[in-house]
């Protein structure tokens, strides 16, 4: 049977006339599993050079659209509030990575070496894929959410360079509203855009409570790699 699209104000309507509560019923639908399914921030790549940034909410019985949240001007303002060094290596035809690490530190039962850091793969250039992948808050229709967001290996120098001038500044990650941008780059035919990391003021008091509150929260997120860090458009390559 093919999923159909679904009106959420009928389903709400017929559940408040059958003496149900909708917010009750979705509570019951948070499973440990679930709740740490963040949405995620994401590039579309354009041969154009009129590239995407855009949020995207996951996989649901809802339309196509109704999935992804555009961000205007793909210029995105959030508060970072844990990052994490995250890599995987895949062998050829293989759906599910042969190893993964977080900081350094290889996860999963058969890792191919004890240390990231002095695996013949995780050399500059390997086959095994970096990323950074940052924990952020940012508004959403007025309010703050936590999302993720995975840099790919061209955008990392950024970032690097964005920490240098926090520290430089004396300012942590978590206390600066960080921008991010994309950026149209070309080189031997191929085309493709990078993230650019900047700084627009100070976070405000309750955007660090929130920060404090969602790093203890989230923090088991951090001891895995999910399929979703790595399903970018050449992330297998």
């Amino acid at each position: 049977m093919e999923n159909q699209l679904i009106e959420t104000d009928a389903v709400k309507q017929a559940l408040s006339e059958a003496g149900w509560d909708l917010s009750e019923e979705l509570d019951d639908l948070h499973t440990e599993t679930s709740g740490f399914e963040l949405p995620r921030v994401r590039v579309e790549h354009k041969d154009n050079g009129k590239h995407r940034m855009y949020i995207h909410t996951g996989e649901s019985y809802l339309s196509d659209d109704s999935q992804e949240i555009e961000i205007p001007g793909n210029k995105l303002t959030a508060v970072v509030f844990a990052e994490q060094s995250i890599r995987a290596f895949w062998k050829e035809g293989e759906e599910v990575p042969a190893c993964s690490g977080i900081d350094g530190r290889p996860v999963g039962s058969d890792p191919i070496s004890e240390s990231c850091n002095h695996c013949e793969h995780a050399v500059i250039g390997g086959a095994c894929k970096p990323k950074v992948r940052l924990l952020i808050l940012a508004e959403l229709n007025g309010e703050i959410k936590p999302l993720i967001m995975n840099l790919s290996p061209t955008s990392i120098k950024h970032w690097n360079g964005h920490k240098k001038k926090l520290q430089r500044s004396n300012l942590p990650a978590v206390a600066v509203n960080t921008t991010f941008e994309l950026e149209d780059v070309k080189k031997n035919g191929y085309r493709w855009a990078e993230v650019r990391l900047g700084m627009s003021g100070i976070a405000t008091k309750e955007i660090l409570i929130i920060a404090k509150t969602a790093r203890t929260e989230l923090e088991a997120l951090t001891d895995r790699i999910t399929p979703s860090d790595f399903d970018d458009d050449g992330d297998r390559n």
